[in-house]
C-alpha cells in the first residue's frame, strides 16, 4: 500500500514535469516565431533605407547639375540684357520706389496734383529712362514697367487738364472784402491766407504795395504750392516794412 502511494506521486510528478516542458517548449517557439518576423521586418527597413540614402544621392546629384546648367543659362540671358544681378536688383528696387511715387501722386486730388505738376513730370521722365532699358523687357519687369507706365498715363491726362493759367478779377472791398489775404484764403484760390505771397510776387508789375489792389485788376494765381524761396523772401520784407511803420517787432511769415 505505502508502495503504491509512492508510485502515484512519482507519477504525478512526472505528469506536472511533462505539462511545464511542454508549455516551455510553446513559449520558446513562439518567441522564435515573433524574432523570425522581427528580423524580416528589420532587415526589409534596412533595403528600403539603403535604397532611399541612393535615391536622395542621386536626386542631390541632379539638383547640382541642374544648378550648374540654370547659373550658365542665367549668365547667358543676363548678358544678351547687358546688365548683371546686381543690375537686375537695382533694376527692380527703383520701379518700387517709382511705383511707390506714383500711388501717392494717384491718391491726390486733381488741385494738389496740379500743384505738384513738376515732380510728377521728374517722375515721367524716369519711367521714360526705365521704359528704355533693355531690362524692361525682360520677363521679371516686362508686365511691371507696362503698369508703371499706365499709371503715370492717367496722372499726365490728369495734369492735361489742370489750368495753365488762373486769374482772379478784384471785386470791391466793401461789397468783396477783396484783399490779398482774404483771396488767398478763398477755397477756389489757396484756400490758406498765408499763401498771399505768392498771388503778389506773381502780379508785381500790378500790385507796388500789397496792402493796395483795386477793383476790375486781373490778378494772375498762380498754382497751389508752397512758398517758393523767393515768395518767402518777399513776405519777411513786406512784415519787415510793417514792423518799421509801426515800431512793433516784424511777425514771421508762415
Amino acid at each position: 500500500m505505502k508502495r503504491l502511494s509512492i508510485l502515484a506521486v512519482i507519477a504525478l510528478v512526472f505528469a506536472i514535469s511533462s505539462v511545464a516542458s511542454a508549455q516551455e517548449e510553446m513559449k520558446l517557439d513562439d518567441w522564435q516565431a515573433q524574432m523570425t518576423t522581427l528580423t524580416a521586418k528589420r532587415d526589409s527597413l534596412k533595403n528600403v533605407l539603403s535604397q532611399l540614402d541612393t535615391d536622395i544621392t542621386n536626386l542631390k546629384n541632379q539638383l547640382a547639375s541642374l544648378d550648374q546648367q540654370y547659373q550658365s543659362e542665367m549668365q547667358k540671358y543676363l548678358g544678351m540684357l547687358g546688365t548683371t544681378q546686381d543690375g537686375m536688383n537695382a533694376f527692380g528696387l527703383a520701379l518700387q520706389n517709382l511705383s511707390g511715387q506714383i500711388d501717392n501722386y494717384m491718391k491726390m486730388s486733381d488741385q494738389d496734383l496740379c500743384a505738384h505738376r513738376a515732380d510728377v513730370q521728374a517722375v515721367g521722365a524716369q519711367v521714360d529712362s526705365l521704359k528704355a532699358s533693355k531690362l524692361a523687357l525682360s520677363v521679371e519687369f516686362y508686365d511691371k514697367v507696362q503698369s508703371l507706365s499706365n499709371d503715370y498715363a492717367q496722372l499726365k491726362a490728369r495734369l492735361a487738364n489742370c489750368a495753365t493759367t488762373k486769374t482772379y478779377t478784384v471785386g470791391t472791398w466793401a461789397r468783396n472784402r477783396d484783399c490779398l489775404w482774404n483771396i488767398s484764403k478763398k477755397k477756389t484760390i489757396y484756400d490758406d491766407p498765408w499763401k498771399w505771397p505768392k498771388i503778389y510776387v506773381a502780379n508785381r508789375d500790378k500790385i507796388k504795395n500789397p496792402d493796395l489792389i483795386y477793383p476790375k485788376e486781373v490778378l494772375t494765381i498762380p498754382e497751389n504750392a508752397p512758398l517758393s524761396a523767393k515768395e518767402k523772401s518777399a513776405a519777411r520784407a513786406y512784415y519787415a516794412k510793417k514792423a518799421r511803420m509801426m515800431g512793433t517787432p516784424a511777425q514771421p511769415s508762415k
